[in-house]
């Protein structure tokens, strides 16, 4: 059972109530992510991120990570493009407990000055380790290019200049301007009374306040185009995307099942043909990600210098081959049993409905059940999917980011 409950100061506690589970998985989420940072302030988020968990007024980080584990559950953070996570899994009978530490650690965070130059090294290292990843590197260099000048391309971690750089004042700072009661959602799923959460929360998260006039986020701009990025690599890597749909957008059930058919899966037309019929790469796959006025879907693989023409001719003609021919129905009918089978086995797990309470809330402004959702899904027609295909697949529109040796005389896109 869903219940939704809103504090004065506009901060938002969601629970559902699953009687089989013996867990609880809640998230403290912030609608602040690396796209509300300022020129100058990229890596913001994510340091404070990182520093919650160094040490409240409270509790040392120690003290942090030892009644974590005392619980006998799992917690973490995560920082996207728009939101920050805080999130605990444990059993339900740990949840007053859980809920004072997350509390904890976001609204009362220490940062004393020498844990925050221990972190500084330690995100610093997670920059060098992205820069020896290429395969998630050339994610970050397309997302650079392909939203130039504009917040949504910069990377969530920061560049190492301005991590160097930060001082305790500047992520005082921009905690002061990015962290908002009315910004504020906590999700709770699992075994959870929603009276229980409501009064466990109420007095902490009913005192926050921000009287700081929000800020407004950019909004998104794209430069297609071919980015090349040459370096000495045994692959060169590639991240091929256009714009999509944003969150809310009512066509996003359509272009969630064209993902799938071009390659969401094992079975999807770019598996098979540039895996399985052309041998060209051990790894392609198609990614989509959606935002709150706009999204992004991308293809990703990593192929031998001197096949990277025959991938990007194969890739290339699938995506011209979904604008020209109309799927099948019994490839619709796959593709929709997939989107289906992962929503009602994902819906199993305490913690990714934890998650889908949180990004309904957050995107929709209220609960989306999953009959619904399966019912969007079901809607879809293949005349849909063919015109999205036409909208979205004109190559002026692309991006392509090519990572790895002799990448410099790539031609123009063409499908």
């Amino acid at each position: 059972m869903y219940q939704k409950s809103v504090l004065p100061n506009g901060v938002r506690l969601l629970s559902e109530e699953l009687p089989y589970s013996q867990a609880v998985a809640v998230g403290v989420w912030l609608e602040a992510g690396s796209r509300d940072e300022l020129p100058g302030e990229g890596g913001l988020t994510h340091f404070l991120e990182h520093m919650a968990f160094k040490g409240t007024s409270r509790r040392t980080a120690y003290d942090i990570a030892r009644e974590i584990d005392l619980l006998g559950g799992a917690g973490n953070a995560f920082t996207t493009r728009e939101n920050t996570c805080f999130h605990l899994k444990v059993l339900a009978e740990h949840l007053p407990q859980a809920l004072d530490l997350l509390v904890d650690l976001v609204l009362s965070p220490a940062y004393e000055a020498h844990d925050l130059e221990r972190e500084r090294t330690v995100i610093l290292e997670e920059i060098a380790a992205l820069e020896d990843t290429p395969e998630d590197l050339v994610q970050v260099q397309f997302a650079r290019e392909f939203w130039r000048n504009c917040p949504l391309g910069r990377s969530i971690l920061g560049e190492a200049a301005d991590i160097a750089r930060f001082s305790r004042e500047d992520l005082l700072n921009y905690r002061r301007a990015t962290y908002r009661p009315e910004r504020l959602v906590v999700a709770a799923a699992g075994r959870v009374n929603h009276e229980q959460l409501l009064d466990l929360l109420s007095p902490a998260l009913g005192s926050f306040q921000n009287g700081l006039p929000p800020r407004k986020r950019e909004a998104a701009r794209v430069h297609p185009g071919t980015y090349t990025f040459p370096r000495d690599l045994e692959q060169v890597h590639l991240c091929l995307g256009t714009r999509g749909l944003p969150a809310g957008d009512p066509r996003r059930f359509t272009i969630s099942l064209l993902h799938v058919i071009l390659g969401g899966n094992m079975s999807s037309r770019l598996f098979q043909v540039v895996r399985e019929q052309l041998g060209l790469a051990y790894t392609i796959y198609s990614y989509l990600s959606f935002f709150k006025d706009t999204g992004l879907l991308e293809i990703c693989a990593g192929v031998n210098p001197k096949n990277l023409p025959a991938l990007v001719k194969a890739v290339a003609g699938e995506l011209s081959r979904l604008k020209k021919e109309p799927i099948s129905e019994t490839e619709l009918a796959a593709a929709k049993e997939y989107l289906r089978s992962s929503l009602l086995l994902h819906a199993e797990d305490c913690e990714q409905r934890m998650l889908r309470l949180a990004k309904n809330e957050i995107n929709f402004g209220r609960y989306l059940t999953l009959e619904e959702v399966i019912a969007g899904v079901e809607k879809v027609s293949r005349e849909e999917v063919l015109e999205l295909a036409n909208e979205l697949f004109q190559a002026e529109n692309w991006g392509l980011a090519l990572l790895g040796p002799g990448v410099e005389n790539q031609p123009p896109l063409e499908f």
